[in-house]
């Protein structure tokens, strides 16, 4: 049985933050909250899933334009494009407690 809805998710600034559970991929904070190239642009880095992070402002002001490895930094989790659109980004409203009555339907997907 297929659970995971069809289709790309698309590339978008609140879907990095997704992904990236809304900290920064450098040091984790949780603060002011920007993106990063982590290739720069001007070397060459795209605007894609395998490249753009969530960083916080500090970091993101550390690394400039520059490598990770070239100012000692390195992400947290390794970049990808989710493959798949997760049950709470699909419909936010259904992922709190507040629906415990789809708990019995839900059982079988522990990601869910």
């Amino acid at each position: 049985m297929n659970t995971h809805r069809q289709g790309e998710v698309p590339f978008s600034k609140k879907n990095v933050f997704r992904r990236d559970h809304y900290s920064c991929q450098y040091c984790g904070a949780a603060g002011e909250l920007t993106l990063d190239h982590v290739v720069p642009r001007s070397r060459g880095g795209h605007t894609d899933w395998d490249n753009v992070v969530c960083c916080c402002r500090r970091c993101n002001a550390k690394k400039g334009n520059r490598l990770p490895e070239e100012t000692g930094m390195s992400l947290i989790r390794s970049v990808h494009k989710p493959r798949y659109y997760p049950f709470q980004w699909m419909h936010p409203r259904m992922s709190g407690e507040g629906h415990l009555q789809w708990r019995k339907y839900l059982e079988p997907f522990p990601n869910a």
